[in-house]
């Protein structure tokens, strides 16, 4: 057995451990260990997802001008959804031959801009052109990554959701606005981490509750003003002298509502019928480390946002996979390395992709290596078919001149048989991916890190009202619908659609000031680090601690400090008062 390593990032240059179990691992699956950190390996994967950067572009077969993910400026060809699942191309037709005398990386990224792009990863929606890498849609205007909707926009890993907008993590709600990590919420608004809720507002790990206001750990209460208990009539006063249709007045709930936030103890982590896991939002999953927002997964390392993983290591986006490695945007397969976008048609089919390796957008193929946008193929290397037995002969000749003759970026970066495809081979810009949205980096600092950026700006200029969004959404009138208005942070043009306009005045809430994009942001910038930090509970016993607060029964612990460690997203320099689970369950009941 071998022990565990301490190695230096070749991209970060920070240290970063291999543990024995790690080595283990890669042994089994037959692959070096990583040159890259978790964080740079995960960067990198998310470096060639592109959720929310649309276009309009024509399809270079049909010629109809559809939504794309692929910026009319890019020189390769895009395929609209119909083309690109038809039987009017073949991938099979920009095969070639491997030579050995150039690196393999050099090759791939030949082929990747060679064989058409679908425009967007969409299927069986209806009245929903503007969303992407979502399914079973209706009336969606730019949903990302969520299935199964209803009226909805602006979310992200919206499932089973009606008539919601601009939330991140929302499962089966319904009038949700402005929401991060709630699960069956209906009229629920600036919330997060609440579950089986309704008419609950600015309120933070509320379970079971109604009518609540700027609350947080609350458990089956309702008419609740701030954590303290209100009459019906007391809280219809409320309501009725702080009109959430103003932005005034919601500005003014939202700054009295993060105050008592931070007056009650939050759990370390959010890990639920799990065992042995270190991460956060993690749920039924087992023998699991650094895996974040994830469920069902198993025997795992280096996961994030995946569902249904065995036995598998640096996943992300991604699901029903085992002995997967380095594997991002997509999911059902086998033995599998080094994939992007690797899928099938019909998201309900299991382990459809067997056996294959540096693949990008392959649809239910096995054995296959280095290829792109291959549907139900075997035995092919760089899209060309080869017989069982010549397919494993090169493909080992061809690991072997990756150790020999490795790819290397202008950034001195080594990319060896075992890394992920380099950054600089992506399809897209670094500004067009996820990749920014959990590791902002300004246009120099990713082009040094040897990333692309996109400088493409529509041609169709937007010019900007001079329209005064009024505070109270009582006061806006349909004419709002013909302004171009300006994002009150980046100045960039938004517009609000009919759809999103109904709402506001359905739910009276006011006409936000900022774009789409930069809601987005901020939402994001409201997420919990990737990342943990070794710390100690925060409970003093029967002494007052941190923000004042004073426990409300006697711990199992005794009158003293609780003594227990954990690792948390929680940052030491945070204002949360962070409690150990047994902790936390005693005074959140």
């Amino acid at each position: 057995m071998i022990s565990s390593e301490n190695r230096t990032c070749q991209n970060c240059k920070k240290d970063f451990p291999i543990e024995s179990e790690d080595f283990d691992f890669y042994k089994k699956i037959e692959v070096p260990p990583p040159t890259f950190c978790p964080e740079c390996r995960e960067q990198r994967r998310i470096a060639f997802r592109n959720e929310r950067a649309l276009y309009k572009r024509k399809c270079d077969l049909c010629g109809e001008e559809v939504v794309s993910r692929v910026s009319p400026d890019k020189q390769y060809k895009m395929y609209c959804k119909e083309c690109w699942w038809s039987d009017n191309w073949d991938p099979l037709g920009h095969g070639r031959d491997y030579d050995f005398s150039k690196p393999f990386f050099t090759q791939f990224k030949d082929l990747l801009l060679s064989v058409p792009h679908i425009s967007l990863f969409s299927s069986n929606t209806v009245n929903s052109d503007w969303v992407n890498q979502e399914t079973d849609d209706k009336n969606c205007y730019l949903n990302v990554g969520g299935h199964y909707n209803e009226n909805s926009g602006y979310n992200t890993y919206e499932l089973h959701g009606k008539n919601s907008f601009d939330n991140f993590w929302l499962l089966s709600g319904e009038f949700c606005y402005e929401d991060i990590y709630c699960k069956h919420c209906y009229k629920t608004f600036f919330s997060k981490n609440c579950y089986d809720s309704r008419d609950t507002y600015f309120s933070f790990d509320c379970r079971n509750c109604s009518n609540v206001i700027g609350c947080v750990g609350l458990r089956n209460k309702q008419f609740y003003i701030y954590n303290k208990a209100v009459t019906k009539e007391e809280f219809e006063d409320f309501l009725k002298n702080n009109p959430f249709s103003s932005r005034k007045a919601l500005s003014k709930i939202q700054s009295q509502s993060s105050k008592v936030w931070y007056s009650i103890p939050h759990r370390f982590s959010t890990i639920l019928k799990s065992v042995n896991i270190i991460g956060n939002n993690i749920t039924e999953s087992k023998n699991s480390h650094n895996v974040w927002d994830s469920e069902k997964v198993e025997d795992c390392k280096n996961l994030y946002v995946s569902a249904w993983v065995r036995d598998s290591y640096d996943g992300s986006s991604s699901g029903a996979t085992e002995l997967g490695y380095e594997f991002a945007s997509g999911g059902g397969v086998y033995d599998a390395k080094f994939l992007n976008f690797c899928m099938s048609k019909d998201p309900l089919k299991q382990m459809h992709s067997l056996h294959i390796e540096y693949c990008f957008n392959t649809i239910e193929c096995s054995y296959c290596f280095g290829c792109v946008g291959l549907k139900s193929k075997k035995f092919c290397i760089l899209n060309k078919a080869y017989s069982e037995d010549e397919y494993h002969g090169i493909v080992t000749k061809i690991k072997e001149q990756m150790m020999a003759t490795p790819y290397i970026d202008s950034g001195g970066r080594i990319y060896k048989y075992g890394e992920f495809f380099p950054p600089d081979i992506s399809p897209f810009g670094y500004n067009e991916t996820a990749a920014i949205d959990y590791y902002p980096l300004s246009r120099e600092e990713a082009i040094k890190n040897g990333f692309l950026w996109s400088d493409y700006e529509s041609e169709k200029k937007h010019e900007l009202s001079d329209y005064q969004i009024p505070d109270d959404i009582n006061d806006v009138g349909d004419d709002i619908l013909e302004k171009t208005l300006k994002c009150e942070i980046s100045g960039k043009p938004y517009r609000v659609v009919p759809m999103e306009l109904q709402f506001y005045r359905q739910m009276g809430l006011p006409i936000p000031r900022r774009s789409p994009l930069q809601r987005h942001k901020d939402r994001m910038s409201k997420l919990l680090p990737r990342k943990v930090f070794n710390r100690q509970c925060e409970c003093l016993g029967k002494r007052p601690g941190k923000n004042g607060y004073n426990n409300t029964v006697s711990h199992q612990h005794g009158e003293g400090k609780c003594e227990t460690l954990f690792l948390t997203s929680y940052s030491p320099d945070r204002p949360e008062l962070v409690y150990c689970e047994e902790c936390y369950q005693q005074e959140i009941s």
